[in-house]
């Protein structure tokens, strides 16, 4: 009755964790057969899921039954609770049930809670495959010298920030890039097991060309350099990002970290307050956020928004978009 809780935002490690158990548990000859991917946002799937869980392999091998978006620990559901908890015992030792989201699980749901006591008793295994935010620097860098390291790569100085401002925390571009690294490196080298060093030179010879995110801008805006955050800007804007969608993306941010400047200046540490009048949902990012702005002035961050605020009624009057980010944010430096 093996029974796997699998969540995360990583989806291309947790769809590779899922491929890694069939091609080790279902037989080639009968996988057609006995491998089926269901949709947890339908109900009529989710019965049907629960009914070949039911049902013993055909031939040899393991059946495997992966239901995607499965609401059993991310919704409340007393309906599919009740019946998976009457049927789980029922489960062939030699079919496995693997229950996928991008959700953490719900730990205030019965059905969590449940599961949780399965994964006490050895009746259950969890598994999760999380990408850290794409505001975590720190938890980006952890993540990216774990995988490069899983392929006997090691970075050199400078790699890290060249290969996150590239492929951000995109795991899929990742890996893809670390392997086309991997080749170059073990071909110059002649030894593909032998450890093999990426330097920054590298980087900007092997990787696609460094992408451009809201997050980098912020950061320029921040620390007053203007003239890279409208670099950054114009890029975007060249690659076909709406104007005004960016410059919401932009006040959005703003706004966040005005809210926690102002409220840390005034003493306030109650986080729960914070995130609710900031709008944060991840009470850690306050204090990436509070690092950031440790610094910079309230006056600067309140000017920074009304300029933000002001681009945006330009934007809306139908002006040229570069003209009006340039006008606007040239008087800040």
């Amino acid at each position: 009755m093996p029974i796997q809780i699998i969540w995360g935002n990583d989806l291309n490690a947790s769809n590779k964790f899922i491929k890694k158990i069939i091609d080790e548990k279902v037989s080639k000859t009968w996988g057609e057969i006995n491998i089926s991917y269901l949709n947890g946002d339908d109900d009529d799937q989710i019965k049907q899921a629960f009914d070949e869980i039911l049902t013993p392999p055909l031939g040899d091998g393991s059946r495997v039954v992966v239901l995607k978006n499965n609401p059993l620990f991310t919704n409340k559901n007393e309906e599919i609770r009740l019946k998976f908890e009457k049927i789980y015992q029922n489960i062939p030792s030699n079919t496995y049930f693997l229950l996928q989201n991008t959700k953490k699980p719900d730990s205030r749901l019965k059905s969590t809670k449940f599961i949780q006591n399965l994964i006490k008793k050895d009746l259950a295994i969890e598994s999760s495959f999380s990408l850290p935010d794409i505001w975590d620097f720190e938890g980006q860098k952890r993540y990216l010298e774990f995988t490069a390291n899983s392929m006997n790569i090691h970075l050199g100085k400078g790699t890290t920030d060249l290969i996150i401002d590239s492929v951000g925390n995109d795991s899929f571009n990742l890996v893809s890039e670390l392997s086309k690294a991997k080749i170059y490196l073990s071909a110059i080298n002649n030894n593909e097991n032998k450890e093999l060093i990426l330097e920054s030179d590298d980087v900007k010879k092997i990787f696609n060309d460094q992408q451009s995110n809201i997050f980098k801008i912020i950061d320029h805006l921040l620390q007053n350099n203007i003239s890279d955050g409208l670099i950054e800007i114009y890029y975007l804007l060249k690659k076909g990002e709406p104007a005004l969608r960016l410059n919401a993306g932009l006040i959005s941010q703003i706004r966040m970290h005005t809210i926690v400047k102002l409220l840390h200046k005034s003493g306030e540490q109650d986080l729960s307050k914070i995130c609710k009048l900031a709008n944060i949902s991840n009470p850690k990012r306050i204090f990436f956020i509070r690092k950031k702005v440790n610094n910079i002035s309230s006056d600067f961050l309140i000017k920074l928004m009304s300029n933000l605020l002001d681009i945006e009624s330009s934007l809306k009057k139908g002006n040229n978009p570069i003209n009006v980010f340039t006008e606007n944010l040239v008087n800040l430096s």
